[in-house]
């Protein structure tokens, strides 16, 4: 009898012991550091702090990104779950299996991430500045297997101006780039869920990659990836974001004179304001003259009709003019090489 006492008081330590161990390390502090130091970390998105720097949290996967200016982000898995092998122990050997998990627990109580983060490289120019001398007009035609990949629409429903602006507001973004003096600001937008985006070429001229800012309506900020394709003649550049967007479809239907159209730009830093107007004129092959107002800052955002489709690409205006002069260039440039050899 004494002896089935002393077993049993000796499977209910192990059992209290092992709830121990399963409780021990439920949350834990984590130390976050890099090289170099002073890199802003940030924990599934949420900032934590500057390395080096600590902080606590459950046991559980985490992503951590190391931002520094000059220095390329980074992104770590930080697996700080315990070991599944610590439960089955703990549950079926009883108190050995406490003794042998202790360390396990101890060791996921308190975890280290140190990571190196690597120089950014000198930035190469985006589109180079035209020289003096130079006469030919900078191009650069997409790979048509990119192109294949946009999406094309053709609506058989109208939209009220109010759906198009709700539909498409965040789709339509700021773009802040400089060059060797100048800083300016202008418009893009997404064409297709994966980040391809457009907007002027004159937007980006002699400017150079990682310094420009791309910022979304939310506030949010990317930088270019690549650059795809552009055209100083056609007024348009194509390139591609980090990640999923809301997009506009471009338009497969032909468009006329008197048809309604809305365009979404940021004239003067007036971010994503919405106007409306219709298709003055047609001029050429690529050029859509238009009554939408177009002002500094505009450049490069979208013009879309009453289906909901992008037609054009806003590029500016004539500011002397009492005539209400507005233009944009026709989107379909970036798939169709017959505007190459045709005058406006």
């Amino acid at each position: 009898m004494k002896h089935f006492k002393f077993i049993t008081i000796i499977i209910v330590i192990g059992i209290i012991s092992s709830s121990c161990v399963a409780l021990l390390g439920r949350r834990q502090t984590v130390y976050i550091d890099s090289q170099p130091q002073g890199a802003k970390v940030y924990a599934e998105g949420n900032y934590i702090g500057i390395t080096p720097c600590a902080f606590r949290t459950k046991r559980v996967k985490k992503e951590f990104t190391f931002e520094k200016e000059g220095y390329e982000s980074k992104t770590i898995q930080a697996n700080t779950k315990n070991n599944n092998a610590i439960w089955w122990n703990t549950l079926f050997t009883g108190f050995i299996g406490v003794l042998v998990d202790i360390p396990y627990a101890l060791k996921y109580a308190q975890t280290n991430y140190t990571t190196s983060l690597s120089i950014l490289p000198p930035p190469s120019p985006i589109i180079e500045s035209k020289s003096a001398n130079s006469t030919t007009p900078k191009e650069r035609q997409a790979n048509p297997s990119i192109l294949a990949q946009i999406p094309i629409s053709s609506s058989p429903k109208e939209l009220k101006a109010t759906q198009i602006f709700k539909e498409y507001n965040s789709a339509v973004f700021m773009i802040f780039t400089k060059d060797a003096t100048n800083e300016y600001q202008g418009s893009g937008f997404f064409i297709s869920e994966d980040g391809l985006a457009i907007s002027n070429y004159h937007v980006f001229k002699g400017t150079h990659i990682g310094a420009e800012i791309i910022e979304l309506y939310n506030g949010k900020q990317y930088k270019v990836k690549e650059v795809l394709a552009y055209s100083e003649r056609y007024d348009y550049i194509l390139f591609r974001i980090e990640g999923k967007f809301n997009y506009i479809p471009i338009t497969q239907r032909e468009y006329e004179v008197g048809e309604k159209v809305y365009a979404i730009g940021s004239p003067k830093g007036m971010e994503n304001t919405f106007s409306s107007g219709e298709i003055s004129q047609i001029r050429g092959n690529a050029i859509i003259q238009i009554s939408v107002p177009i002002d500094h800052g505009s450049s490069g955002g979208a013009l879309i009709n009453s289906y909901g489709e992008v037609i054009g690409i806003t590029s500016g205006g004539d500011d002397g003019s009492g005539a209400n002069l507005n233009y944009a260039m026709d989107i379909r440039i970036i798939f169709n090489t017959k505007f190459k050899n045709e005058d406006y």
